[in-house]
C-alpha cells in the first residue's frame, strides 16, 4: 500500500508537469504568432474597421497559430474554404467533410486581406453596425451569421482574445504600427512574469496537499497495522 500511494504521487507529478509544458509550448507559439502577424491585423482594421483582436483570434483558432496542416500547406489562416465565387488556387483537405475545397494563398498577408473581403459579404453585413472595441459582440455575430459549425465557436473566440489581451490591439492610438506591436509584446512579458510566479505558487501548493494526503494515509496504516 505504501509503494502504491509512493506510485501515485510520482504520476501525479510527471502528469503534472506534462500538462504544465504543453501549455507553456501552446502559449508561446500563441505569442510568437502575435508577433509575426498582428501588423497585418492592424492593417486590416485601419482598412476595413474589422476589430484587430478578432483577426488574430480567429488566426489562432483556425490556423492553431499558424501550424495546422492547412496553413501550412495553403497559407489559408481562417479556414475560408472555396465558395462559389473564388477564381483562385485550391487545396483539398478534410474537415466537416472528406475532401472540401479550402482557398489557398501566396502568402499569410493575402490570407488576412481575403478575410477582410469575405467579411463583407452581405451575409455578414451586420457585424460593421457594431462598434470596432466590441469584441463580444463581433465574436457572437460572427457565430450567428454561420462563419464556423462549432456551437462554442463564439466563447472560444472571446477566450484567446481575453487570455491573450488581444483587445489592445483594438484602443485608438497615434503610435506607429511596430510601436503598438511592441507596447504589446512589453506588457505580454511582464504579464507572463506575474503568470509564472503564479503557477509555481500553484504548483507548490498542489505538491504540499499530495504530500499531506499521503502522509495522512500512512500514518492512519501504522495506527491501524501497527508492528
Amino acid at each position: 500500500m505504501k509503494n502504491f500511494f509512493y506510485f501515485f504521487l510520482i504520476i501525479s507529478l510527471f502528469s503534472f508537469h506534462l500538462h504544465s509544458q504543453e501549455n507553456k509550448k501552446k502559449e508561446e507559439n500563441v505569442i510568437e504568432y502575435i508577433k509575426k502577424y498582428a501588423v497585418f491585423a492592424i492593417e486590416e482594421m485601419e482598412k476595413f474597421g474589422i476589430p484587430a483582436s478578432i483577426k488574430l483570434g480567429q488566426g489562432i483558432l483556425e490556423s492553431s497559430s499558424g501550424n495546422s496542416s492547412l496553413s501550412k500547406s495553403t497559407n489559408n489562416h481562417f479556414g475560408i474554404k472555396c465558395g462559389k465565387n473564388w477564381i483562385g488556387d485550391v487545396y483539398y483537405h478534410d474537415d466537416d467533410l472528406p475532401k472540401e475545397c479550402f482557398r489557398k494563398y501566396n502568402s499569410v498577408q493575402e490570407s488576412f486581406h481575403d478575410h477582410s473581403k469575405f467579411l463583407k459579404q452581405p451575409r455578414y453585413s451586420k457585424l460593421f453596425h457594431l462598434q470596432k472595441d466590441d469584441y463580444q459582440a463581433w465574436a457572437l455575430e460572427l457565430k450567428k451569421a454561420g462563419y464556423a459549425t462549432s456551437l462554442n465557436y463564439a466563447n472560444l473566440l472571446i477566450d484567446q482574445i481575453e487570455k491573450y489581451y488581444l483587445w489592445k490591439f483594438d484602443q485608438n492610438s497615434s503610435y506607429s504600427i511596430e510601436k503598438r506591436i511592441n507596447q504589446y509584446l512589453d506588457f505580454i512579458r511582464k504579464n507572463n512574469k506575474n503568470y509564472l510566479f503564479r503557477i509555481f505558487n500553484k504548483k507548490l501548493h498542489f505538491f504540499y496537499k499530495i504530500f499531506i494526503y499521503i502522509k495522512r494515509k500512512l500514518n492512519n496504516m501504522k495506527m491501524n497495522h501497527p508492528n
